[in-house]
């Protein structure tokens, strides 16, 4: 089964047992803790992107807080990521990749690893999400796999905004 066929059997019947075998699969999902270093969070993306679509990471020595600049760049364009002065963060690494391999491919939340210190997020092409979305319609896939836009907030969420998205969720 492919990974479109895989979110298609979870959005079909979205039971605990369904659940259970998507977080077993390795291939399907991206796993990424609080804690990675950002240039390798691009390294776990482009492990799902063909040959001719992967992002070259080059981290850059600079005279900032931070420590580093990270380019990314690929055969259309390359970009620095924009954090802030003083830290590095994953939201703005992940947001970054998903503006580097947009419009092909999109990189979604997997929601329901919503409140842990690792999160799940789900690599296909915008074509195999546009497709998701016709079978089951936008709401449901977007409810288990929020797309990554400029503004998304995954790991620099506060405890408030946290338990707020949950419970959410909950009422949905």
């Amino acid at each position: 089964m492919n990974k479109q066929q895989e979110i298609a059997t979870f959005l079909h019947e979205p039971t605990e047992e369904a659940l259970d075998k998507l977080w077993e699969e390795d291939e399907l999902l991206v796993w990424i803790d609080w804690r990675e270093y950002e240039e390798d969070l691009i390294d776990y993306f482009n492990d799902h992107l063909s040959e001719t679509t992967k992002i070259v990471c080059e981290v850059k020595e600079i005279d900032k807080p931070r420590g580093v600049d990270i380019v990314l760049t690929s055969k259309e364009k390359s970009m620095t990521i924009p954090f802030a002065d003083d830290k590095t963060d994953r939201d703005s690494a992940i947001r970054a990749m998903q503006e580097m391999i947009a419009p092909h491919h999109q990189i979604r939340w997997f929601m329901e690893s919503l409140g842990g210190d690792t999160l799940a997020f789900v690599l296909l092409s915008a074509e195999q999400w546009d497709e998701l979305e016709q079978q089951f319609g936008k709401k449901k896939v977007q409810f288990y796999f929020q797309v990554i836009t400029n503004d998304s907030v995954m790991f620099d969420m506060d405890m408030e905004e946290l338990n707020a998205k949950m419970q959410a969720r909950d009422q949905s």
